[in-house]
C-alpha cells in the first residue's frame, strides 16, 4: 500500500540536506536530472559560538539558518550531532514489529540513565529477514558489544541484531523548533554515519573507512563490501590543531587557526622542517591519529578484518599535511574522498559538506 502511495503522489526531484557543524553550518542541494542526483547548489555560514550546547543563542542559529536555506525549498534533511546520540548493538530474539518495539524500549535503558518517556528511541533491525525495512536496507552495522559473548551450548545465539539508537526528546523537539522558527520543515533526522556511507561508500567493494574530521569530534565508518561494518565518535577533530597552537603561543582562536594554516601550508610546500610552527602542527596532528589508530585496531581485533585504506573528508582533510601524516602513522593509503554524485557546472566538490551532501542524498537513495 505504502508503494502505491508513493507512485500516486508527485514526486519530489529537489532536496537539501543542512549540517550544522560547531565551526559552520552546511547545506547542499541536489536535483535529479536526467535520472541521476547533482549537486547544484553548497552554502556555508560561520556557526553561533557554542552551538548545541548549554550557552549558545538559539536565535542566532535561526538566522544562520535563514541565511544558508533556499527560500524557495522549505523541507529540508538535518541530523543530530553523534555526542548526542546513544547507539548500540543488542542481540534479540525474532519476533513481531511491535513486540520488537517494546523489546527495544526494554533494552536501551540498560545503556542509558535517562527514563525512557524522556527519549525518543528507534531501532533497525540489521538483517532484512521481514522485508518490511524502508530505510538504508542495504546497511549492516556494528557496534563494540563490550566484550560480550552471546553463545548457548556453544552454538551461537538464534535471534537476530538490533541496532538502538536513542535521543533525548528535548534535543529533538529543540531542532525541529529552531528549524521552524527559520521558517523551514524538517522531513528528516538522520544519522551522519549514514550520509558518509551513501556519499563514499554505497557500492563500494572491499573493507576501508571513511573519517570525516570535524571541528571537535570526528566520525569513523568502516565499510565492507559496500555495507556499514563499524561506527564510532572520536572526540578529536581538528580543533586539536588549533588548541595546540594556543597553548604554546598563548594566543586566541583566530590568531591560532591562522598559524595552523601557515604551518600547514609550509609542509605541503616542502619546507617544514624549518618552520617554526610544523613541530605544533605535528603534535595536533597526533591527537587525532591516536584516536583513528585505536578505533581501527579494535575494529581489527573485533571483526578480524583491516580496512584497506582510509578515506577522509571534512574541512581539515583539505590540509594535505593531514594526508601525508596519517599515511605514514598509520601504515596505510590515505586519500581524500571523491563523492559518487555528480556536479552541476561551475561547482567543485568540497569535502567540508561531505555530510550534508549525504543528507540531501537520503531521499535520493532509498
Amino acid at each position: 500500500m505504502k508503494n502505491l502511495i508513493r507512485k500516486l503522489l508527485p514526486q519530489k526531484s529537489h532536496f537539501v540536506g543542512i549540517d550544522i557543524g560547531a565551526h559552520q553550518v552546511k547545506a547542499a542541494e541536489i536535483k535529479i536530472v536526467d535520472g541521476l542526483p547533482e549537486v547544484v547548489s553548497l552554502r556555508r555560514h560561520p556557526a553561533p559560538p557554542g552551538v548545541w550546547t548549554e550557552q549558545f543563542d538559539e536565535e542566532s542559529l535561526v538566522q544562520v539558518l535563514k541565511e544558508v536555506a533556499n527560500p524557495q525549498l522549505k523541507e529540508v534533511i538535518t541530523c543530530v550531532g553523534g555526542e548526542k546520540v546513544i547507539n548500540r548493538i543488542v542481540r534479540l530474539p525474532r519476533m513481531p514489529g511491535k513486540e520488537l518495539e517494546a523489546a527495544a524500549k526494554f533494552e536501551i535503558q540498560k545503556f542509558v540513565p535517562t527514563p525512557v518517556d524522556q527519549l525518543i528511541i528507534r531501532h533497525v533491525p540489521l538483517e532484512d529477514t521481514a522485508g518490511d525495512r524502508e530505510k538504508d536496507p542495504k546497511i549492516k552495522i556494528h557496534i563494540p558489544r563490550t566484550g560480550e559473548t552471546r553463545e548457548i551450548s556453544g552454538k551461537p545465539e538464534e535471534g537476530q541484531d538490533v541496532l538502538l539508537l536513542a535521543v533525548p526528546a528535548a534535543t529533538v523537539f529543540q531542532y525541529y523548533s529552531i528549524f521552524s522558527r527559520a521558517g523551514l520543515v524538517v522531513t528528516a533526522v538522520d544519522l551522519k554515519a549514514f550520509a558518509l556511507w551513501r556519499v563514499f561508500g554505497g557500492s563500494a567493494e572491499g573493507t576501508f573507512a571513511i573519517a570525516d574530521i570535524g571541528e571537535n569530534t570526528s566520525q569513523l565508518v568502516v565499510v565492507r563490501d559496500g555495507l556499514i561494518d563499524f561506527i564510532r565518535i572520536l572526540p578529536k577533530g581538528g580543533s586539536a590543531l588549533t588548541d595546540a597552537f594556543m597553548n604554546t603561543y598563548g594566543v586566541e582562536t583566530p590568531e591560532a587557526r591562522v598559524m595552523k594554516m601557515e604551518a600547514a601550508v609550509a609542509v605541503e610546500n616542502g619546507d617544514g622542517e624549518g618552520h617554526s610552527y610544523s613541530e605544533v602542527l605535528h603534535e595536533g596532528l597526533l591527537e587525532i591519529t591516536r584516536e583513528l589508530h585505536r578505533s581501527l585496531l579494535f575494529y581489527t581485533s573485533q571483526e578480524n578484518a583491516a580496512a584497506e585504506k582510509l578515506i577522509i573528508t571534512g574541512e581539515t582533510s583539505k590540509m594535505k599535511a593531514l594526508t601525508v601524516f596519517l599515511q605514514e602513522a598509520l601504515g596505510l593509503p590515505v586519500e581524500t574522498g571523491v563523492p559518487q554524485v555528480g556536479f552541476a557546472g561551475g561547482i567543485a566538490f568540497d569535502p567540508a559538506f561531505s555530510v550534508a551532501i549525504g543528507l540531501a542524498l537520503r531521499e535520493v537513495t532509498e
